[in-house]
């Protein structure tokens, strides 16, 4: 009989489209064309010509647009979340937003009606991601973790716990073991099953 496996999964850009949305309001902000294979998160260190002022002015005006509350999500994720969930697996939000942005993460979820699902949001406080989602992955003791951000998965990988790498133009690279790229939430589901039969053996 498959186990249940302990299963952290990461908001944007796995289970609601963000990065894109980002970059798109970053570019009618400020005038600079990011390509979505170079993207991340953080990029306003390369761009020295933003002031701090402005770069929070940029961030007062997502937060007052409630972005991160209204990302859409991938009605292939919404499916997949309630599939794991019937199958018995223990799902936690393991985030790189930050603790303010709990509220945000709750409704968005209570908005799909995914929130019931999950037994626990975990958000960060200011640490880095790549130290802080290890961390959680050693706290909460999960054994799958699902998450889009390369250098996440690198950390994650090393704990060691195995990964699921969603395919996103920004993540492409060579894989170690421990990390599999995975096409879309059908294959993540077909993994994730894998394992749950392996660790039953």
């Amino acid at each position: 009989m498959p186990r249940s496996l302990r299963i952290g999964i990461d908001v944007d850009d796995v289970l609601a489209e963000s990065l894109p949305g980002y970059l798109e309001a970053f570019r009618r902000r400020f005038g600079h064309e990011v390509r979505i294979e170079e993207a991340a998160w953080e990029i306003f260190r390369r761009y020295p010509d933003i002031s701090a002022t402005q770069m929070w002015g940029f961030f007062s005006e997502l937060e007052a647009t409630d972005f991160l509350g209204t990302r859409p999500l991938y009605p292939e994720a919404v499916k997949a979340v309630k599939a794991l969930a019937a199958d018995g697996h223990r799902l936690f939000v393991v985030t790189g937003r930050l603790t303010q942005h709990h509220e945000h993460t709750r409704r968005l979820l209570e908005r799909a009606g995914l929130l019931e699902f999950f037994d626990a949001l975990v958000h960060r406080d200011n640490e880095a991601a790549a130290d802080y989602k290890p961390r959680i992955v050693r706290e909460l003791k999960l054994d799958l973790l699902i998450e889009d951000e390369l250098q996440v998965a690198l950390a994650a990988a090393d704990v060691p716990i195995p990964v699921l790498l969603v395919d996103r133009p920004w993540n492409r690279a060579e894989l170690p073991p421990g990390i599999t790229r995975v096409r879309d939430w059908d294959h993540a589901l077909h993994v994730v099953a894998a394992q749950a039969e392996d660790c039953a053996g």
